[in-house]
């Protein structure tokens, strides 16, 4: 996939996003507006991922800047999470476990390390010598803290 598909794509996924929020807005109850914030926030996390985990693997040509400008907003947003699981969207239509809640201090260590890890790849892009191996290695970590908080908080 070229760069610029890749940021097309992206482009109408935000879109589409914001789209689906407002006009869902005025009628959802209040539980299902937090839930729909948090699946947006993580489409959007998904969204700078993909680039960067695809440039990791060799299967996309990613130019530095562009790296950077992913890794970068990666890390603004993924501190969003931290506000995505109010109490209030414990149920609705979501595939957040209720453990969530049960469990809150192991969950919130695991989106500690999910925004620690977002921050070391914003670092590692940021720096013009950075090898080929340490960026690997930051986007791994990403893809691990994703994974950890999936596999145990997360229905599939």
């Amino acid at each position: 996939m070229s760069y610029k598909r890749m940021i097309r794509e992206v482009g109408a996924t935000l879109l589409l996003v914001g789209a689906a929020a407002v006009s869902q807005a005025q009628s959802a109850t209040p539980a299902e507006k937090a839930i729909e914030y948090r699946q947006a926030v993580f489409k959007v996390v998904a969204g700078n991922f993909g680039p960067l985990a695809q440039n990791a693997q060799g299967k996309l040509e990613l130019p530095p800047a562009a790296a950077r400008q992913y890794a970068g907003r990666l890390a603004s947003i993924a501190e969003f999470a931290r506000d995505a699981f109010p109490d209030i969207s414990r149920e609705g239509k979501t595939r957040a476990k209720p453990e969530i809640w049960n469990e809150r201090a192991e969950f919130d260590r695991l989106l500690k390390d999910l925004t620690d890890a977002t921050r070391s790849l914003a670092g590692v892009t940021a720096n013009a010598a950075a090898r080929p191996e340490e960026f690997k290695a930051a986007v791994g970590a990403v893809g691990n803290a994703c994974k950890g908080c999936h596999d145990r908080f997360r229905e599939k």
